[in-house]
């Protein structure tokens, strides 16, 4: 009996044996597929966590370390930018980096892209001057257009373009409308002054135009018809105004000086018609805001001074005077203010201009016009 209880309690410890070089070996084998699966989900929880840990601790990140203009979204997945002579790609997220079009006849300055993101109108710095471009990135075509070509637009429909001529004959300033090669225009009006800006008011027939932003001098809005007719003007009496429409096409945000000269700088709100003006109190310029898609939220980046005697927004724009901004957002409805970004998470100090949200608008992002970089926030 005793010789019998001793060969069984040797065959179970045999058992036991082969059982724990079995789960070694193989249950617990990375080769294993349920257990790769395992570890591939229980890998991806921990890159999850990590890169949420990574955005909660850094909530403004770099995009990409190289300089940046002109930079917009082309999809929910990649960020279309100009570097030097060259259009790249990167992705929401940074990385992925990718070169679409490279060797262009100079450095863009600015950038104006087509609704549906395939195209763009760039102002080139060539070695014969300034001049726009239209460069498509369907054929990586790059084609100079009309010299005296001024502060073109993009139509909301249709693909043709707006832009400002001034004939050299007379002296006098047309508006005028083309396909976006320069082809096929026409005059739809004349301009009561030279070199304004433009912009196409959202869901309407309706261009809209003004002179240029200066502290000293009145600005003053105008609007004309798509198929032509003669200039209304909507909105004056500020000085150094400048105008950026909601999506919706219904409010106006101005930034104007609060006197002739000044250093003061604010936003106010009109509608559609350039009436029910009013401030909302954020000392900023349109330049350093964006309307959410809904045009319920208005982001913008408040500078926290500026020096004594400028005068804006000319000094801002010329000397250049640089800002160190905070970040905010406003419900235009109920005029609520509240902070994105806690002040001790701005990594040092960051100029703000061109803002834009992503598609999902999960991500706000920046060019910083201290070292050219281009910086996203989590929102």
């Amino acid at each position: 009996m005793k010789k019998l209880f001793a060969i069984s309690l040797g065959l179970f410890a045999v058992t036991l044996l082969f059982l724990g070089v079995y789960n070694f070996a193989f249950k617990n084998n990375p080769g294993n597929p349920t257990t790769n699966e395992q570890a591939k989900e229980e890998a991806k929880e921990e890159a999850e966590k990590g890169f949420l840990e990574k955005l909660k601790n850094a909530p403004i990140e770099k995009v990409t370390d190289i300089e940046t203009s002109g930079a917009a979204t082309l999809d929910d997945t990649f960020i279309g930018f100009f570097n030097a002579t060259s259009l790249k790609k990167v992705s929401l997220g940074g990385g992925a980096e990718e070169t679409l079009i490279d060797n262009l006849p100079g450095q863009v300055l600015r950038a104006l892209w087509s609704p549906d993101r395939e195209q763009i109108l760039a102002l080139i710095d060539t070695a014969d001057g300034q001049r726009w471009h239209l460069v498509r990135i369907v054929d990586k075509a790059v084609l100079p257009l009309k010299a005296g070509l001024a502060s073109p637009s993009w139509a909301n429909i249709g693909g043709k373009i707006f832009y400002f001529y001034t004939d050299p004959a007379d002296g006098k300033t047309g508006i005028n409308t083309a396909n976006p090669d320069g082809s096929e225009w026409k005059e739809i009006g004349k301009s009561p002054f030279a070199n304004p800006f433009i912009a196409t008011v959202p869901n309407s027939a309706i261009i809209s135009f003004w002179t240029r932003p200066n502290g000293h001098e009145e600005t003053n809005l105008y609007t004309i018809p798509v198929a032509g007719g003669e200039p209304k003007r909507i909105f004056s009496g500020k000085f150094g105004g400048s105008y950026l429409w909601s999506p919706n096409g219904e409010r106006l945000l101005v930034s104007s000086v609060t006197e002739k000269s000044g250093g003061a700088i604010w936003l106010g709100l009109a509608n559609s018609n350039g009436a029910e003006y009013h401030t909302i109190q954020i000392p900023t310029f349109v330049s350093k805001a964006v309307w959410s898609k809904d045009s319920k939220t208005l982001y913008y980046a408040l500078p926290l001074s500026m020096p004594e005697g400028v005068v804006l927004p000319n000094d801002y724009f010329d000397r250049p005077i640089h800002t160190t901004d905070s970040f905010w957002k406003m419900d235009v409805e109920t005029g609520k203010k509240e902070r994105i970004v806690d002040p001790e998470n701005i990594p040092g100090e960051l100029d703000s201009i061109d803002l834009f949200l992503d598609p999902n608008e999960g991500f706000l992002f920046f060019t910083n016009r201290i070292d050219k970089k281009l910086y996203r926030i989590r929102l």
